[in-house]
């Protein structure tokens, strides 16, 4: 039997088998190190400095800038939230189709742990060898795609249309959309450390980054480009440089530039040439460039059939993991699903083939597991475990909310008069069990507690009218996560509605007692105790939210309208001067004081609403309710003169408008512009097509428009006409 397919001892090995092996001298000259790197690094620190300033002026402000993030875009294409996230990525994408992936190199805090996870491993003698893939790398572009793009054509197909923009450029919860600190390290760790030795330097922004997805192809059409002379002597300098895992000098060969999409224009290259040959220049794009020869054949690591089984795992992966427990964003999901499915073909690997190595590790030699080997086999059988583990509480984590929400469970469930269970239907009842069964076994069987999927479980013991297990729920989330406002605020809903009121009151003070701005919390405070008649508390609670800075102008606006619903308008008139006393320029509290003034029907105050609206619209002069509140005070004192340039403002900045379009049709026909009328009665008819008010109306403009025209061709005729040559000289 060959020898090769046995596990034998190298010192068993007869001797006339050991052949000894000259060792060529190394005859190029070491590759100099990169003047360019530590500026780059100078740079990225610089980056993070800025980001610590960032967030040390929230925390002294309450309020800054909203984060510099590119996937708070997703809320500006989603919400219609204009943040500073989205116009950070915007303008980045427009520097990349200029000059490239300049703001990756140079701006991204992440390729900086990546850099310096690899620095590190090199420290320790490791230059991990970058995976090449052909398949995984159309990876990011899937994610962006789904990120960015799906959204929008989902709302198409819906019948949707784009939500309207919204101001979100300074914020106050500055780190609601941001993990905590455990999974902002795993992320640095696994993401970072994990995915550099497993898929080598900028791994994650090959194969994981959805940003790397859009500024890839615009990379293709930017005129800024390494770019190279006729001094170059194809020494390789270049690519042994550079981090980014560009063959820098195939390309330059063969395009006389880089074309490679990943390349982020760190410099190294350039820095590195001993010729000086490299360049970054403006000149002609990549896209269509045709190579001077043809190009050797990329030596992936893994054959098509092997690639196509890890596009399954990888994705796999990322099903499983995101939104694991909670904890587990988008893209730390994406980096373990590209390094699940770059371990597992490894373990294939070592099961079928004779000789496998990872990185500079040997993993099986001549058919034998070597020690490193046998960990690592060890090692992947507990990672399937909980890989496998983590999908089943996955899938009935999935199963119970699908479930969930065919049950149509609604936020009246926290009513205390509301009785879900005997108002639904059988369905319903059918799918809240198989919910309820699914949910459990998620929470049971998981190895930490999940918020959400406990969350559930009280809304589902709720409607099932076990509000005593919804109670137990509640305190065992308060037990695990103390000091999270959200927790006690579900207490005293609970509370609630078992009528234990002191003790609801008490749930709702702790929860603003952790989080002063937890407006939520305080409205249905407000609402528990002007509900039970103890209005003068709610009052205190109300000048309380006052003193804290800053105000959150929405909360007491709901306030003011949660008091004038139960006891009129004079102690909602109250509130709201003590809300104008503490905020004197919102233009929202000037405009609620206009209206409410108008709707106390006092003839006498109807100036002062007047200047309440007017100060509004001085303050915010795109406050469209405040222009239409205008014209419509002054419309219904008859003043149609200054009415009709209010609406007119309403309907130019909300064209969508139709009750406006109709007032101003209302308003140009009482000035007898009747031409004018008709057109604005058939705008509002046109927006709102079964709106019988408005057809009725512009029937009556047009037959009016008519009868006076008919009316003025009659006089016209009257008139007699005076023959000119009966006249005398």
């Amino acid at each position: 039997m060959p020898i090769a397919n046995k596990c034998v001892p190298k010192t068993l090995l007869p001797r006339e088998t050991r052949v000894a092996l000259p060792v060529l001298p190394a005859v190029r000259p070491a590759v100099r190190p990169s003047r360019t790197s530590r500026w780059r690094a100078g740079v990225l620190i610089g980056v993070h400095l800025l980001i610590a300033a960032h967030i040390v002026h929230w925390l002294l402000a309450g309020r800054t800038v909203s984060p510099v993030e590119p996937s708070e875009a997703m809320y500006t294409l989603n919400r219609g939230e204009l943040n500073a996230g989205f116009l950070f990525f915007a303008a980045a994408i427009v520097a990349t189709l200029l000059l490239g992936r300049f703001v990756c190199g140079w701006g991204c805090h992440f390729v900086a742990y990546q850099d310096l996870c690899a620095w590190l491993l090199k420290k320790a003698g490791i230059k991990p060898k970058p995976l090449r893939s052909r398949l995984l790398l159309w990876g990011p572009a899937a994610l962006a795609l789904y990120m960015f793009v799906w959204p929008s054509v989902y709302r198409w197909w819906a019948g949707g249309s784009f939500p309207e923009m919204s101001n979100h450029l300074a914020k106050s919860e500055f780190w609601e959309t941001f993990p905590g600190p455990v999974v902002a390290i795993g992320t640095i760790l696994l993401a970072g450390m994990g995915i550099v030795y497993f898929l080598g330097s900028k791994g994650f922004c090959t194969y994981a980054c959805p940003y790397g997805g859009v500024f890839a192809p615009a990379d293709k059409l930017a005129i800024g480009r390494i770019r190279v002379t006729d001094a170059c002597e194809h020494c390789g300098h270049c690519t042994a440089a550079c981090t980014s895992n560009v063959r820098v000098h195939e390309e330059v060969a063969l395009y006389g530039m880089v074309v490679d999409p990943g390349c982020m224009k760190c410099m190294d290259c350039v820095s590195v040439c001993p010729n000086d040959a490299l360049y970054f220049g403006l000149g002609r794009p990549a896209i269509g460039l045709k190579p001077s020869a043809p190009p050797k054949p990329v030596p992936y690591d893994f054959s098509k059939r092997e690639e196509w089984g890890m596009a399954a795992v990888g994705l796999a992966g990322v099903l499983i993991f995101r939104g694991l427990y909670d904890q587990i964003p988008l893209l730390l999901a994406m980096g373990l699903g590209a390094m699940l499915a770059f371990v597992v073909m490894k373990s294939i690997r070592m099961i079928r083939d004779a000789n496998v190595r990872l990185q500079n590790l040997s993993l099986k030699k001549g058919n034998c597991f070597t020690r490193v080997g046998a960990l690592f086999g060890v090692g992947m059988a507990l990672v399937l475990a909980v890989t496998a583990h983590s999908g089943v509480v996955q899938y009935n984590t999935w199963q119970g909310r699908g479930y969930l929400v065919r049950a149509h469970v609604g936020d009246e469930v926290w009513s205390p008069s509301f009785d879900w269970w005997h108002s639904a239907s059988a369905t319903q009842r059918d799918a809240l069990a198989a919910a309820a069964s699914h949910l459990e076994r998620a929470d049971r069987w998981g190895m930490l507690t999940t918020y959400s999927v406990v969350q559930d479980l009280v809304w589902i013991r709720l409607a099932e009218n076990r509000v005593v297990d919804a109670e137990r729920l509640v305190r065992r989330l308060i037990d695990r996560y103390p000091k999270k406002p959200e927790v006690y605020r579900g207490l005293g809903g609970v509370l609630r509605k078992q009528n234990r009121i002191d003790d609801a009151v008490a749930a709702y003070r702790r929860a603003i007692e952790i989080d002063g701005d937890f407006h939520a919390a305080r409205t249905e405070l407000s609402s528990l105790l002007i509900g039970v008649g103890r209005v003068e508390e709610a009052m205190t609670e109300f000048r309380a939210a006052l003193t804290h800075r800053p105000v959150d102008v929405s909360w007491a606006l709901t306030f003011v309208e949660l008091l004038r619903s139960t006891g009129g308008i004079g102690p909602a008139r109250v509130a709201l001067e003590l809300l104008l006393s503490a905020e004197p320029n919102s233009a929202r509290a000037h405009r609620a004081m206009g209206v409410m003034i108008l709707q106390a029907g006092a003839v006498h105050e109807t100036d002062r609403a007047l200047e309440h609206l007017r100060a509004a619209i001085a303050i915010e002069p795109g406050l469209v309710e405040a222009h239409y509140d205008l014209g419509m005070a002054l419309l219904q004192r008859g003043d149609t003169r200054e009415a009709i340039p209010a609406l007119r403002v309403a309907v130019r900045l909300r064209p969508g408008l139709a009750v406006a379009h109709y007032n101003l049709a209302v308003a140009l026909f009482m000035a007898d512009r009747l031409d004018e009328a008709a057109a604005a009665a058939a705008e509002a008819v046109r927006l709102v097509p079964e709106d019988h008010d408005s057809r009725a109306f512009l029937e009556m403009v047009r037959k009016t428009v008519q009868e006076t025209r008919q009316s003025d061709a009659d006089s016209h005729r009257a008139v007699p006409l005076i023959d000119e040559r009966s006249k005398g000289p």
